[in-house]
């Protein structure tokens, strides 16, 4: 079993260092490539991310509930990685495509393209991806490497995209040809390695192979299920505030006068993330996965706070940064494997086992969260008269920027504190873990 779980830990771990090949990408230069590429206005931005985003999070629901009724010999979760793998990198390809058309026309099939780019790649791959936590083992503590394994290999990606993004766009022709070209063969890498991750991995869970699972049945004992708002919940915020990382392309060519290279600084941020995933290993170990969360979120606000003292200070740019990013890694760690135990809670509570629903049901939370965040970012640019490619920016639209990359981030830093001390069903789980096992033990009898 030790041998085989190996053999799954690297098959996760590929997965997530493929799937944030292209996805870790978006978060950096998205936005800024839809206002400074396809040169779309800011407002129109904020519409497409903030519709496409409430659409993407209600097509989440329904792959989780698809998850849930897939009865393959492969598993619940594992073929989709296979199904979708085309589709992920034809409409991650056509997403940095800019097509010859007016801005009405371009807007619309930046639209178009980004729906299908967020259901095919962002949806379709990741609910998948993130349910092997659960499907993978029972076992509690192999969650939690697994959660962490994930953790560690998807933010160890985004560091290494977004280092060398810059150069490599450059280097492949730069402007709209290079971001084209640069997410197309991220796509390509990214969905091979995930392909490996379907080769490599298999689900073992009790009950994953179980009678279907009514979607009606499903969303209601979700619904009864109170982490999983809470869980929920948190998704939006996690997702709401690294979403302001879309304004640190803004932050560093405005505030700091193109001083700092932002695919530098959204390294060290995921680079932050990492080595935070390892640091927090032993404190999860003593105070459990969700007071752990929430000391690193509490370091997270700590470093806005510092930025906002002295924000044109590259010195306090890079010491904020550490702050912000490795106080993540006690979530970015965690979050899995406290899925899995919302799962379990279900289950526990209803009788009723849900991985594609709790997964899909937190992603959709963290779907809202992205879009209102991405939303967010670009209608303070547009409130702020933001200019593309301008060569300096009026006081409103800098005090926009600042606003977007520190003081938006901090508050929901405060939110997500506040749920993750709500998040206490860990302590539930050595009960639950014994009921759960006298049930099915009643059911073989």
């Amino acid at each position: 079993m030790a041998s085989e779980l190996r053999k799954d830990k690297i098959g996760l771990s590929m997965g997530a260092f493929g799937y944030n090949l292209g996805a870790a990408g978006l978060m950096t230069f998205l936005t800024y490539f839809y206002t400074d590429s396809m040169l779309i206005s800011a407002a129109s931005v904020s519409m497409i991310l903030f519709v496409s985003r409430i659409v993407d999070a209600i097509t989440d629901l329904l792959v989780g509930a698809l998850i849930d009724r897939n009865r393959s010999k492969h598993g619940k979760a594992r073929p989709f990685l296979i199904w979708m793998a085309l589709p992920a990198i034809i409409s991650m390809a056509a997403t940095f495509y800019v097509p010859n058309f007016t801005e009405t026309g371009r807007v619309i099939y930046s639209l178009i393209t980004y729906n299908l780019m967020a259901f095919f790649y962002l949806t379709c791959l990741a609910l998948p991806l993130q349910a092997l936590v659960s499907l993978i083992t029972p076992d509690g503590r192999e969650r939690l490497r697994l959660s962490q394994l994930w953790g560690f290999f998807s933010t160890g990606s985004a560091v290494i995209v977004n280092f060398f993004a810059n150069n490599i766009i450059l280097a492949l022709g730069g402007g709209t040809r290079g971001y084209f070209l640069y997410f197309t063969i991220m796509a390509v890498i990214g969905v091979g390695l995930i392909s490996a991750c379907y080769l490599l991995t298999k689900e073992r869970t009790e009950g994953s192979q179980e009678e279907k699972v009514p979607l009606r049945v499903g969303v209601k004992c979700i619904m009864q299920n109170k982490y999983w708002w809470i869980a929920s919940g948190i998704y939006l915020m996690t997702s709401l505030v690294p979403s302001a990382w879309a304004a640190t392309a803004y932050y560093c060519i405005y505030w700091l006068e193109g001083a700092v290279d932002f695919g530098h600084v959204m390294s060290l941020l995921w680079g932050g993330i990492t080595i935070g995933i390892l640091l927090f290993v032993p404190i999860s170990a003593r105070v459990g996965k969700a007071y752990s969360a929430a000391i690193g979120i509490a370091m997270q606000a700590f470093g806005g706070i510092l930025l906002w003292l002295a924000p044109t200070s590259i010195p306090m740019l890079w010491i904020s940064t550490v702050f912000r990013s490795v106080g993540v890694g006690g979530l970015s760690g965690n979050m899995n494997a406290m899925l899995a135990d919302v799962v379990e809670y279900g289950d526990w509570k209803t009788g009723v086992r849900t991985e594609g629903l709790v997964y899909s049901g937190a992603s959709f939370g963290g779907k809202v969260g992205t879009g209102l965040g991405g939303a967010i970012v670009a209608a303070l640019l547009a409130w702020g008269a933001y200019v593309p490619q301008a060569a300096t920016q009026a006081p409103k639209a800098m005090a926009a920027i600042k606003y977007a990359f520190i003081a938006f981030p901090f508050i929901g830093s405060c939110l997500i504190i506040v749920m993750l001390l709500l998040f206490n069903v860990e302590k539930l789980m050595p009960q639950i873990k014994k009921d759960l096992a006298e049930r099915r033990a009643q059911k073989t009898v």
